[in-house]
């Protein structure tokens, strides 16, 4: 749709056709004179009539696109115009680093060029043994993407061509020939009610914090985001109500944020068992114990979770920790998320988080008994 600002006596009219082969916008624009003697209203009401044949002009015999363009640039256009204010910091991130093999491989591309064909062998490529890598950017021998993992490249290429229609730059998204591979079916891995026993007990072991937090996990369900963006205003200890109203993320760069949930079902409160809630007591004491011996060089943030100073703790930290505690105890294919799919979790549990009865919240007491 053209706009319209006002400029000295008249009124500029301009209308986006594409973007150049230098990665900038392309505007057509023209001024528009209201004859002497118009009302405001009328003014309205003309400019109105202006903008649209203005816009059916330049769009209707319009020669911008610019297939030239390369990939890469407008993959930067399209994290700078939409991405950035459209996505979450997390999608963000995690698609710059897949543009960094995206653009290695069809970056230099210009657009009108760009083939099925390439897509596939670069998708082939991602699937071959090395692609994976560290923290640290080095390729992992031997290691392999998952299908997951490429399929999203696919999903992220496709986006960005999909824009370059709407933009005008290209007549059709080249992606949807493209052939991705599959996703296989796979099964979450969960615990049965005598590994989580094993479990539970094999944590009265570990730090009180580690402890705390991997035990909370098992009774209330909770996503690792929702755990670490928990504050101790959202904890009723005399009533053993807990809140659910943010999520804690890492982005990279040594950076931590703090999000709504996605949805509104994902703001809930709940009861928890009278062996969570002197849990968090009993954690609770250790945490003020901390406080006070550090004196001024606390933080005060409120989370629950934190680093030795009272900064919030990376979400990273304690899938770290569990993922060395698991395999140090001999448990196998099993992650903080495969805790949300244990059968004792969900099935007994289920039925605490809903009702918010404190007997029905003891039910998971009596089942983890050890």
């Amino acid at each position: 749709m053209a706009t319209a600002r006002k400029k000295l006596k008249g009124y500029e009219i301009r209308q986006f056709v594409g973007i150049g082969s230098d990665g900038r916008r392309i505007d057509k624009q023209r001024t528009w004179y209201p004859a002497e003697g118009m009302t405001p209203k009328q003014i309205e009401k003309e400019l109105e009539k202006q903008k649209l044949l203005f816009e059916q002009e330049v769009l209707g015999s319009s020669t911008y696109c610019d297939g030239n363009l390369r990939f890469r640039e407008m993959a930067k256009k399209w994290m700078d115009d939409y991405a950035r204010v459209n996505l979450s910091p997390s999608t963000y991130g995690r698609n710059e680093d897949y543009l960094k093999r995206i653009n290695t491989a069809i970056g230099h591309k210009k657009l009108k060029d760009l083939k099925p064909l390439h897509l596939n062998a670069f998708y082939a490529n991602l699937a071959e043994p090395g692609m994976k890598q560290d923290c640290k950017g080095k390729p992992i021998k031997g290691a392999y993407l998952a299908p997951k993992t490429i399929l999203e490249h696919h999903r992220l290429i496709s986006s960005i061509l999909s824009y370059a229609v709407k933009w005008q730059l290209i007549g059709d998204n080249v992606a949807r020939f493209a052939d991705p591979p599959k996703v296989p079916y796979k099964e979450i891995s969960h615990m049965d009610e005598v590994q989580i026993k094993r479990l539970m007990n094999l944590l009265e072991g570990a730090p009180i914090q580690y402890r705390t937090m991997i035990k909370l996990l098992i009774y209330t369900g909770m996503r690792r985001g929702e755990l670490m963006g928990l504050e101790w205003k959202d904890i009723s200890l005399s009533t053993g109500q807990i809140r659910i109203v943010r999520t804690s993320q890492y982005i990279g760069n040594k950076t931590v944020i703090t999000k709504e949930p996605k949805t509104q079902s994902g703001r809930r409160e709940f009861t928890l068992s009278s062996s969570a809630c002197k849990m968090l007591t009993e954690y609770k004491r250790y945490y003020d114990g901390q406080r006070e011996l550090l004196g001024d060089l606390w933080v005060e943030t409120d989370r629950l979770f934190i680093q030795w100073n009272g900064v919030a703790m990376y979400p990273d930290t304690i899938s770290g920790w569990f993922s060395d505690f698991i395999r140090k105890n001999g448990f196998s294919h099993v992650t903080l998320h495969s805790l949300r799919h244990s059968n004792a979790t969900l099935n007994i549990y289920a039925h605490a988080l809903k009702s918010k009865d404190v007997e029905a919240a003891n039910m998971l007491d009596n089942l983890l008994a050890v």
